[in-house]
């Protein structure tokens, strides 16, 4: 049986998150185009920046020893990117008030993104730095949004559809661990044998060298 922080970092597998956040988009009204784009945009450009702190500690060893910094915490990036606006959606024409449950998404996302902290799975620095690009981001998509008196909700069969396949998709791909496709690029454009870990860190990494 799951913990209690090992249940809220499932809930921050993006396994779960890019399912939920597609289907929720398939099923939301015309009226939301402006934001879905905007959505899009920022996981995207979230994702982007996430992965490619990954790579650059693992390849080449570019990390910030002094606040313990390896990468950006890819739960707490993307939960305070996705959570907040998918919860703004599903309140749109249901609720009077939907920026209350943009709120209430961003306080699930940093009960994610603290649940990290005692798994072991990332350090302080990796979070803040993860929260503040997903919360900057979602605020950027919200920026000026508003929902309007008789605007068509995302449809409960498409609520439902993404919530099944948000929790079906990480158990059909139990075997697919995205840490070990970002080792796997990392070595890939670096060079090396192994990649970088946490404890590389705390010493003069060995240098890269290319395979021929």
């Amino acid at each position: 049986m799951m913990t209690l922080w090992e249940t809220l970092s499932a809930l921050g597998d993006s396994r779960a998150l890019l399912p939920l956040a597609v289907v929720l988009a398939l099923f939301a009204p015309p009226a939301h185009h402006r934001l879905l784009c905007r959505w899009a945009a920022a996981v995207a450009l979230v994702a982007v920046a996430t992965l490619a702190s990954k790579i650059a500690f693992m390849g080449w060893g570019l990390g910030i020893e002094s606040v313990d910094f390896t990468g950006i915490s890819g739960h707490a990036a993307m939960s305070s990117t996705l959570y907040p606006v998918a919860f703004w959606l599903l309140a749109s024409g249901r609720s009077r008030h939907p920026r209350a449950w943009a709120v209430a998404g961003a306080g699930l996302a940093l009960a994610i993104a603290w649940s990290r902290v005692p798994l072991r799975a990332h350090s302080l620095s990796e979070i803040i730095i993860g929260l503040s690009l997903g919360m900057a981001a979602s605020a950027w998509v919200l920026r000026g949004l508003r929902a309007p008196a008789g605007l068509m909700p995302v449809r409960i069969r498409g609520v439902l559809l993404a919530i099944a396949v948000a929790a079906a998709v990480p158990i059909l791909l139990a075997d697919l661990h995205t840490h070990d496709l970002v080792k796997a690029t990392a070595k890939a454009l670096s060079g090396r044998e192994r990649a970088l870990e946490r404890h590389d860190l705390r010493r003069h990494a060995p240098p890269a060298h290319r395979q021929h």
